[in-house]
Protein backbone atom coordinates (compact mmCIF):
# COMPACT_ATOMS: atom_id res chain seq x y z
CA UNK A 1 0.00 0.00 0.00
CA UNK A 2 3.38 2.27 0.69
CA UNK A 3 4.03 1.66 -3.24
CA UNK A 4 3.74 4.70 -5.37
CA UNK A 5 3.46 2.74 -8.52
CA UNK A 6 3.25 -1.09 -7.46
CA UNK A 7 3.96 -1.93 -11.79
CA UNK A 8 7.05 0.15 -12.26
CA UNK A 9 8.37 -0.67 -8.72
CA UNK A 10 11.02 -3.88 -8.86
CA UNK A 11 12.82 -5.18 -5.68
CA UNK A 12 16.08 -5.28 -8.36
CA UNK A 13 19.43 -3.43 -6.83
CA UNK A 14 20.50 -1.57 -10.51
CA UNK A 15 24.61 -1.46 -10.16
CA UNK A 16 24.01 -3.41 -7.37
CA UNK A 17 22.72 -6.76 -7.66
CA UNK A 18 21.83 -6.44 -11.13
CA UNK A 19 18.56 -8.38 -13.06
CA UNK A 20 21.71 -10.92 -14.05
CA UNK A 21 19.78 -11.40 -17.56
CA UNK A 22 21.68 -10.15 -19.63
CA UNK A 23 24.68 -10.56 -17.77
CA UNK A 24 25.97 -14.29 -17.56
CA UNK A 25 29.69 -12.77 -15.61
CA UNK A 26 27.03 -11.66 -13.14
CA UNK A 27 25.23 -14.98 -12.77
CA UNK A 28 28.32 -16.82 -12.48
CA UNK A 29 29.77 -14.99 -9.61
CA UNK A 30 26.11 -15.43 -7.56
CA UNK A 31 26.34 -19.32 -8.51
CA UNK A 32 29.47 -19.44 -7.06
CA UNK A 33 28.59 -17.82 -4.16
CA UNK A 34 25.90 -19.61 -3.38
CA UNK A 35 27.06 -22.58 -3.93
CA UNK A 36 30.00 -22.34 -1.79
CA UNK A 37 27.11 -22.12 1.21
CA UNK A 38 26.84 -25.89 0.20
CA UNK A 39 29.29 -26.88 3.15
CA UNK A 40 27.36 -24.95 5.77
CA UNK A 41 24.05 -26.02 4.52
CA UNK A 42 25.64 -29.73 5.42
CA UNK A 43 26.51 -29.00 8.86
CA UNK A 44 23.18 -27.18 9.70
CA UNK A 45 21.37 -30.12 8.24
CA UNK A 46 23.01 -31.99 10.80
CA UNK A 47 21.72 -29.57 13.34
CA UNK A 48 18.36 -29.50 12.58
CA UNK A 49 18.40 -33.46 12.13
CA UNK A 50 19.60 -33.05 15.79
CA UNK A 51 17.11 -30.46 16.94
CA UNK A 52 14.25 -32.49 15.47
CA UNK A 53 15.17 -35.44 17.76
CA UNK A 54 15.95 -37.70 14.50
CA UNK A 55 17.10 -41.20 14.67
CA UNK A 56 17.26 -44.83 13.19
CA UNK A 57 15.32 -44.94 9.58
CA UNK A 58 14.16 -41.24 10.34
CA UNK A 59 17.57 -40.19 10.40
CA UNK A 60 18.46 -42.18 7.76
CA UNK A 61 15.64 -40.59 5.46
CA UNK A 62 16.27 -37.04 6.13
CA UNK A 63 19.77 -37.56 5.44
CA UNK A 64 18.82 -39.01 1.85
CA UNK A 65 16.35 -36.08 1.56
CA UNK A 66 19.56 -33.24 2.29
CA UNK A 67 21.67 -35.00 -0.71
CA UNK A 68 18.96 -35.71 -2.62
CA UNK A 69 18.28 -31.97 -2.59
CA UNK A 70 21.80 -31.04 -2.82
CA UNK A 71 21.95 -32.68 -6.01
CA UNK A 72 18.83 -30.98 -7.38
CA UNK A 73 20.72 -27.66 -6.80
CA UNK A 74 24.29 -28.24 -8.34
CA UNK A 75 22.23 -29.13 -10.93
CA UNK A 76 20.38 -25.89 -11.09
CA UNK A 77 23.15 -23.78 -10.24
CA UNK A 78 25.31 -25.61 -13.41
CA UNK A 79 22.40 -25.20 -16.03
CA UNK A 80 22.53 -21.27 -14.86
CA UNK A 81 26.12 -21.21 -14.61
CA UNK A 82 26.65 -22.15 -18.36
CA UNK A 83 23.38 -21.15 -20.00
CA UNK A 84 22.16 -24.25 -20.62
CA UNK A 85 18.63 -23.52 -19.29
CA UNK A 86 16.13 -22.44 -22.18
CA UNK A 87 15.33 -18.98 -19.96
CA UNK A 88 19.13 -17.86 -19.47
CA UNK A 89 19.94 -17.76 -22.77
CA UNK A 90 16.90 -15.36 -23.23
CA UNK A 91 17.17 -11.83 -22.27
CA UNK A 92 14.75 -13.46 -19.05
CA UNK A 93 18.31 -14.76 -17.65
CA UNK A 94 17.70 -15.98 -13.43
CA UNK A 95 17.63 -13.42 -11.31
CA UNK A 96 19.38 -13.76 -7.80
CA UNK A 97 15.63 -14.13 -6.52
CA UNK A 98 15.23 -16.95 -8.58
CA UNK A 99 18.06 -18.24 -7.60
CA UNK A 100 17.47 -18.16 -3.94
CA UNK A 101 13.65 -18.97 -4.61
CA UNK A 102 14.58 -22.01 -6.76
CA UNK A 103 16.78 -23.07 -3.24
CA UNK A 104 13.85 -22.78 -1.47
CA UNK A 105 11.14 -24.76 -3.90
CA UNK A 106 13.45 -27.56 -3.85
CA UNK A 107 14.30 -28.08 -0.27
CA UNK A 108 10.44 -28.21 -0.45
CA UNK A 109 10.09 -30.96 -2.84
CA UNK A 110 12.12 -32.71 -0.51
CA UNK A 111 10.05 -32.28 2.19
CA UNK A 112 12.94 -29.99 3.82
CA UNK A 113 10.81 -27.28 5.20
CA UNK A 114 13.08 -25.44 7.52
CA UNK A 115 16.88 -26.86 6.78
CA UNK A 116 18.10 -24.22 9.60
CA UNK A 117 15.31 -24.73 12.34
CA UNK A 118 18.54 -25.86 14.76
CA UNK A 119 20.40 -23.16 14.43
CA UNK A 120 17.66 -20.72 14.82
CA UNK A 121 15.83 -21.96 17.75
CA UNK A 122 19.34 -22.26 19.64
CA UNK A 123 20.15 -18.88 18.38
CA UNK A 124 17.18 -16.91 19.46
CA UNK A 125 17.14 -18.91 22.49
CA UNK A 126 20.64 -17.20 24.10
CA UNK A 127 19.73 -14.04 21.80
CA UNK A 128 16.49 -14.00 24.34
CA UNK A 129 18.60 -14.24 26.82
CA UNK A 130 21.17 -11.57 25.98
CA UNK A 131 17.99 -9.16 25.68
CA UNK A 132 16.90 -8.07 28.48
CA UNK A 133 20.00 -6.64 29.62
CA UNK A 134 20.81 -4.92 26.27
CA UNK A 135 17.88 -3.03 27.10
CA UNK A 136 18.80 -2.17 30.42
CA UNK A 137 21.83 -0.89 29.08
CA UNK A 138 19.80 1.21 26.81
CA UNK A 139 18.02 2.70 29.45
CA UNK A 140 20.56 3.68 31.57
CA UNK A 141 21.35 6.11 28.50
CA UNK A 142 18.98 8.70 29.68
CA UNK A 143 16.65 8.94 32.82
CA UNK A 144 13.37 8.44 30.89
CA UNK A 145 10.75 10.56 33.21
CA UNK A 146 13.76 13.02 34.09
CA UNK A 147 14.85 13.75 30.63
CA UNK A 148 13.15 12.25 27.76
CA UNK A 149 9.71 14.53 28.27
CA UNK A 150 11.79 17.54 29.03
CA UNK A 151 10.06 20.50 27.36
CA UNK A 152 11.79 23.56 26.42
CA UNK A 153 10.71 26.94 27.78
CA UNK A 154 12.46 30.87 27.88
CA UNK A 155 13.81 29.45 30.90
CA UNK A 156 17.83 28.87 30.63
CA UNK A 157 17.93 26.23 33.06
CA UNK A 158 14.54 24.14 31.06
CA UNK A 159 16.38 25.12 27.72
CA UNK A 160 19.45 22.97 28.91
CA UNK A 161 17.61 20.25 30.38
CA UNK A 162 16.52 20.23 26.65
CA UNK A 163 19.52 20.16 25.18
CA UNK A 164 20.61 17.39 27.41
CA UNK A 165 17.35 15.17 26.47
CA UNK A 166 18.45 15.54 22.63
CA UNK A 167 21.94 14.59 23.43
CA UNK A 168 20.95 11.51 25.30
CA UNK A 169 18.43 10.90 23.02
CA UNK A 170 20.54 10.82 19.65
CA UNK A 171 22.92 8.68 21.98
CA UNK A 172 20.40 5.78 23.03
CA UNK A 173 19.81 5.89 18.96
CA UNK A 174 23.35 5.47 17.89
CA UNK A 175 24.00 2.69 20.89
CA UNK A 176 20.82 1.04 18.93
CA UNK A 177 21.43 1.58 15.42
CA UNK A 178 24.95 0.31 16.29
CA UNK A 179 23.52 -3.03 17.89
CA UNK A 180 21.60 -3.11 15.12
CA UNK A 181 24.43 -3.54 13.02
CA UNK A 182 26.50 -5.83 15.19
CA UNK A 183 23.85 -8.23 15.31
CA UNK A 184 24.35 -8.58 11.56
CA UNK A 185 27.67 -8.54 11.55
CA UNK A 186 27.76 -11.32 14.12
CA UNK A 187 25.09 -13.44 11.74
CA UNK A 188 28.30 -13.22 9.19
CA UNK A 189 30.48 -15.35 11.02
CA UNK A 190 31.34 -12.71 13.47
CA UNK A 191 32.44 -14.71 16.51
CA UNK A 192 35.76 -15.58 13.99
CA UNK A 193 35.89 -11.99 12.79
CA UNK A 194 35.18 -10.44 15.54
CA UNK A 195 38.56 -12.04 16.91
CA UNK A 196 41.00 -11.42 13.92
CA UNK A 197 40.89 -15.00 12.11
CA UNK A 198 42.62 -14.23 8.90
CA UNK A 199 40.07 -16.06 6.80
CA UNK A 200 37.63 -13.53 7.96
CA UNK A 201 36.73 -11.82 5.16
CA UNK A 202 35.96 -15.56 3.27
CA UNK A 203 33.65 -16.49 6.44
CA UNK A 204 31.62 -13.37 5.30
CA UNK A 205 30.70 -14.44 2.33
CA UNK A 206 28.77 -17.36 3.87
CA UNK A 207 26.09 -15.30 6.11
CA UNK A 208 24.31 -18.70 6.37
CA UNK A 209 27.30 -20.08 8.89
CA UNK A 210 25.78 -18.59 12.43
CA UNK A 211 27.58 -19.40 14.97
CA UNK A 212 26.98 -22.03 18.00
CA UNK A 213 27.97 -19.82 20.74
CA UNK A 214 26.33 -19.94 24.87
CA UNK A 215 24.65 -16.76 26.25
CA UNK A 216 28.37 -15.74 28.27
CA UNK A 217 30.54 -15.78 24.86
CA UNK A 218 27.71 -14.57 22.68
CA UNK A 219 27.70 -11.58 25.39
CA UNK A 220 31.07 -10.97 24.86
CA UNK A 221 31.71 -11.77 21.46
CA UNK A 222 28.30 -9.26 20.48
CA UNK A 223 30.15 -7.04 22.83
CA UNK A 224 33.14 -6.91 20.66
CA UNK A 225 30.90 -7.14 17.17
CA UNK A 226 29.45 -3.58 18.84
CA UNK A 227 33.11 -1.93 19.13
CA UNK A 228 34.30 -2.70 15.93
CA UNK A 229 30.54 -1.37 14.27
CA UNK A 230 30.72 1.95 16.52
CA UNK A 231 30.53 4.96 14.66
CA UNK A 232 33.26 6.68 16.27
CA UNK A 233 35.63 4.11 15.37
CA UNK A 234 34.48 4.12 11.56
CA UNK A 235 36.76 6.04 9.24
CA UNK A 236 34.99 6.87 5.81
CA UNK A 237 36.71 7.98 2.30
CA UNK A 238 38.70 11.41 2.28
CA UNK A 239 35.66 13.50 0.28
CA UNK A 240 33.21 12.67 3.45
CA UNK A 241 32.00 15.65 5.59
CA UNK A 242 33.81 13.88 8.76
CA UNK A 243 36.33 12.05 9.69
CA UNK A 244 34.36 9.10 11.20
CA UNK A 245 31.25 7.66 10.35
CA UNK A 246 29.62 4.63 8.65
CA UNK A 247 30.82 3.86 4.60
CA UNK A 248 27.10 4.63 4.08
CA UNK A 249 25.98 7.19 6.74
CA UNK A 250 22.63 8.80 7.39
CA UNK A 251 22.70 8.94 10.78
CA UNK A 252 22.45 13.12 10.98
CA UNK A 253 19.47 13.05 9.41
CA UNK A 254 17.74 9.88 11.33
CA UNK A 255 18.73 11.78 14.82
CA UNK A 256 17.39 14.76 13.75
CA UNK A 257 13.89 13.33 13.45
CA UNK A 258 13.73 12.68 17.17
CA UNK A 259 15.76 15.89 18.55
CA UNK A 260 13.54 17.73 21.02
CA UNK A 261 10.49 15.21 19.78
CA UNK A 262 10.07 17.86 16.84
CA UNK A 263 8.35 14.86 14.81
CA UNK A 264 9.28 11.33 15.60
CA UNK A 265 8.47 8.65 12.72
CA UNK A 266 4.38 7.46 14.22
CA UNK A 267 4.46 4.11 11.84
CA UNK A 268 7.40 1.77 11.00
CA UNK A 269 7.75 -1.28 9.27
CA UNK A 270 10.75 -3.25 10.02
CA UNK A 271 12.01 -5.99 7.32
CA UNK A 272 13.69 -8.47 9.71
CA UNK A 273 16.12 -10.25 8.04
CA UNK A 274 17.79 -13.55 10.17
CA UNK A 275 17.46 -14.66 13.36
CA UNK A 276 19.50 -14.87 16.81
CA UNK A 277 21.66 -11.76 17.35
CA UNK A 278 19.90 -9.93 13.97
CA UNK A 279 16.57 -10.37 15.17
CA UNK A 280 17.29 -9.08 18.46
CA UNK A 281 18.56 -5.78 17.16
CA UNK A 282 15.21 -5.25 15.24
CA UNK A 283 13.25 -5.70 18.63
CA UNK A 284 15.56 -3.00 20.15
CA UNK A 285 15.13 -0.90 17.58
CA UNK A 286 11.18 -1.23 17.21
CA UNK A 287 11.18 -0.79 21.31
CA UNK A 288 13.46 2.22 21.32
CA UNK A 289 11.03 3.83 18.76
CA UNK A 290 8.16 3.83 20.57
CA UNK A 291 9.98 5.14 23.53
CA UNK A 292 11.63 7.84 21.61
CA UNK A 293 8.07 9.13 20.03
CA UNK A 294 6.94 10.51 23.61
CA UNK A 295 3.81 10.78 23.31
CA UNK A 296 2.67 7.08 22.54
CA UNK A 297 1.93 7.67 19.46
CA UNK A 298 4.14 5.48 17.42
CA UNK A 299 3.32 1.72 16.26
CA UNK A 300 6.14 -0.94 14.86
CA UNK A 301 5.35 -3.44 12.80
CA UNK A 302 7.73 -6.31 12.67
CA UNK A 303 7.14 -8.38 9.12
CA UNK A 304 9.45 -11.37 9.00
CA UNK A 305 9.02 -14.29 6.66
CA UNK A 306 5.96 -16.16 6.34
CA UNK A 307 7.83 -19.65 5.36
CA UNK A 308 11.59 -20.20 6.14
CA UNK A 309 14.41 -19.50 4.21
CA UNK A 310 17.69 -20.52 5.30
CA UNK A 311 18.33 -18.71 8.29
CA UNK A 312 16.04 -15.94 8.53
CA UNK A 313 13.28 -15.49 11.06
CA UNK A 314 9.70 -16.15 10.12
CA UNK A 315 6.74 -14.24 11.55
CA UNK A 316 5.97 -17.55 13.86
CA UNK A 317 9.90 -17.09 15.25
CA UNK A 318 9.71 -13.19 15.41
CA UNK A 319 6.51 -13.84 17.63
CA UNK A 320 8.10 -16.46 20.24
CA UNK A 321 11.15 -14.69 20.44
CA UNK A 322 9.04 -11.25 21.73
CA UNK A 323 6.89 -13.30 23.93
CA UNK A 324 10.25 -14.76 25.62
CA UNK A 325 12.10 -11.70 26.61
CA UNK A 326 9.01 -10.15 28.07
CA UNK A 327 8.85 -13.07 30.45
CA UNK A 328 10.77 -14.39 32.66
CA UNK A 329 12.90 -17.28 31.08
CA UNK A 330 14.76 -19.12 34.03
CA UNK A 331 13.44 -22.02 33.01
CA UNK A 332 14.38 -22.07 29.02
CA UNK A 333 17.41 -20.31 29.77
CA UNK A 334 18.32 -23.27 31.99
CA UNK A 335 17.80 -25.89 29.28
CA UNK A 336 20.11 -24.45 26.35
CA UNK A 337 22.40 -22.66 28.58
CA UNK A 338 23.50 -25.04 31.16
CA UNK A 339 26.67 -22.96 31.66
CA UNK A 340 24.66 -20.87 34.00
CA UNK A 341 24.49 -20.97 37.51
CA UNK A 342 21.31 -19.67 39.27
CA UNK A 343 22.91 -16.11 40.19
CA UNK A 344 23.54 -15.87 36.07
CA UNK A 345 19.80 -17.15 35.97
CA UNK A 346 18.19 -14.36 38.09
CA UNK A 347 19.34 -11.67 35.75
CA UNK A 348 17.42 -12.94 32.52
CA UNK A 349 14.20 -11.51 33.88
CA UNK A 350 11.54 -9.96 31.15
CA UNK A 351 11.81 -6.72 29.33
CA UNK A 352 8.66 -4.88 31.35
CA UNK A 353 8.88 -1.80 28.97
CA UNK A 354 8.56 -3.89 25.37
CA UNK A 355 5.51 -5.80 27.42
CA UNK A 356 3.74 -2.83 27.86
CA UNK A 357 4.37 -1.65 24.65
CA UNK A 358 3.13 -4.83 23.15
CA UNK A 359 0.29 -4.92 25.24
CA UNK A 360 -1.14 -1.90 24.17
CA UNK A 361 -0.08 -2.32 20.47
CA UNK A 362 2.79 -0.47 19.96
CA UNK A 363 4.90 -3.42 19.00
CA UNK A 364 3.81 -6.25 17.10
CA UNK A 365 4.97 -8.86 14.73
CA UNK A 366 3.19 -9.77 11.53
CA UNK A 367 3.93 -12.06 8.52
CA UNK A 368 5.39 -10.53 5.67
CA UNK A 369 4.27 -13.49 3.31
CA UNK A 370 7.45 -13.57 1.60
CA UNK A 371 9.49 -16.84 1.50
CA UNK A 372 13.06 -15.59 0.13
CA UNK A 373 16.22 -14.07 1.73
CA UNK A 374 15.35 -11.14 -0.57
CA UNK A 375 12.62 -8.84 -0.45
CA UNK A 376 9.97 -8.37 -3.36
CA UNK A 377 7.25 -5.76 -1.99
CA UNK A 378 4.84 -6.83 -4.74
CA UNK A 379 4.68 -10.42 -3.02
CA UNK A 380 3.74 -8.60 0.73
CA UNK A 381 0.93 -10.72 2.01
CA UNK A 382 -2.61 -9.59 3.40
CA UNK A 383 -1.39 -9.52 7.00
CA UNK A 384 0.94 -7.13 6.39
CA UNK A 385 -0.90 -5.04 4.09
CA UNK A 386 -3.88 -4.97 6.08
CA UNK A 387 -1.81 -3.64 9.05
CA UNK A 388 -0.58 -0.73 6.67
CA UNK A 389 -3.72 -0.75 5.70
CA UNK A 390 -5.86 0.09 8.77
CA UNK A 391 -2.83 2.30 9.94
CA UNK A 392 -2.86 4.82 6.98
CA UNK A 393 -6.92 5.09 8.11
CA UNK A 394 -5.01 7.01 11.02
CA UNK A 395 -2.03 8.34 9.53
CA UNK A 396 -2.30 8.92 5.57
CA UNK A 397 1.46 8.08 3.88
CA UNK A 398 4.19 10.49 4.26
CA UNK A 399 6.90 11.38 6.25
CA UNK A 400 5.10 9.89 9.43
CA UNK A 401 5.89 6.24 8.46
CA UNK A 402 9.65 4.49 8.04
CA UNK A 403 10.05 1.51 6.25
CA UNK A 404 13.67 -0.03 7.60
CA UNK A 405 14.74 -3.00 5.47
CA UNK A 406 17.42 -5.07 7.62
CA UNK A 407 20.42 -6.93 6.14
CA UNK A 408 21.61 -7.51 2.75
CA UNK A 409 18.87 -9.50 1.01
CA UNK A 410 16.52 -6.79 1.66
CA UNK A 411 18.57 -3.92 1.37
CA UNK A 412 21.63 -4.04 -0.83
CA UNK A 413 20.50 -6.82 -3.10
CA UNK A 414 17.06 -6.04 -2.98
CA UNK A 415 15.53 -2.23 -2.37
CA UNK A 416 18.97 -0.52 -2.64
CA UNK A 417 17.04 2.58 -4.46
CA UNK A 418 13.56 1.43 -2.71
CA UNK A 419 13.15 5.77 -2.00
CA UNK A 420 12.35 6.00 -5.72
CA UNK A 421 9.70 3.74 -5.53
CA UNK A 422 7.48 4.83 -2.35
CA UNK A 423 4.95 7.47 -2.02
CA UNK A 424 6.12 10.88 -1.24
CA UNK A 425 7.26 11.75 2.01
CA UNK A 426 7.73 8.24 3.22
CA UNK A 427 10.95 7.69 4.36
CA UNK A 428 12.99 4.50 4.04
CA UNK A 429 15.84 3.49 5.93
CA UNK A 430 18.32 0.46 4.37
CA UNK A 431 19.95 -1.01 7.98
CA UNK A 432 23.12 -3.43 6.94
CA UNK A 433 26.60 -4.79 6.66
CA UNK A 434 28.34 -5.40 3.36
CA UNK A 435 29.11 -8.87 4.17
CA UNK A 436 29.61 -10.31 0.35
CA UNK A 437 32.95 -9.18 -1.87
CA UNK A 438 30.02 -9.05 -5.06
CA UNK A 439 28.39 -6.46 -3.05
CA UNK A 440 31.39 -4.85 -1.58
CA UNK A 441 32.69 -4.34 -5.03
CA UNK A 442 29.50 -3.06 -6.64
CA UNK A 443 29.16 -0.43 -4.29
CA UNK A 444 32.58 0.47 -4.02
CA UNK A 445 33.07 -0.47 -0.26
CA UNK A 446 34.86 -3.12 1.91
CA UNK A 447 33.54 -6.23 3.14
CA UNK A 448 32.22 -5.49 6.71
CA UNK A 449 31.45 -1.80 5.92
CA UNK A 450 27.73 -0.29 7.40
CA UNK A 451 25.41 0.74 5.96
CA UNK A 452 22.59 3.27 7.90
CA UNK A 453 20.61 5.17 4.44
CA UNK A 454 18.30 7.06 4.44
CA UNK A 455 15.89 7.73 2.00
CA UNK A 456 13.35 9.54 1.04
CA UNK A 457 9.67 8.82 -2.02
CA UNK A 458 9.49 11.34 -4.01
CA UNK A 459 12.92 12.45 -3.80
Amino acid sequence: PLLRDPASYSHVSPGVCDACANAAEARRAWVVLLAGQLPSHRANAARTKAHLGLLGSEAEAFDASYLAWEEDYEAYLNAVSSGEDADVARDAGATLLDMVDEKERLLRIRGLDDLFAGMKAQENAVAAALFPALAREMDAVWNEKATLNSKPSSDASDADAASDADEKRVDVLKAVLECCLAGNLFDAGAAAAVQGVADAAAAADDESRGSNLDAARLAETFAEARRRVARDKNVVDDNADSDTGWRFDSFDAVAARIKNKKKPWRRVVIFCDNAGADVMGMCLLARTLVQLSGDGQCKVALAANEWAALNDVTARETRLFLESVVRCAGDEVDDVLPNLGDDDLDAFVGDGTLLRQMERGAVTAVSSGQISTLLDLNRCGSELNDWVEEELNDVPAGDDWLLVFDGMGRSLESNWFVASHVKPGVNTLNLAMVKSQINAERLGAEVYDCVVKLGEGGG
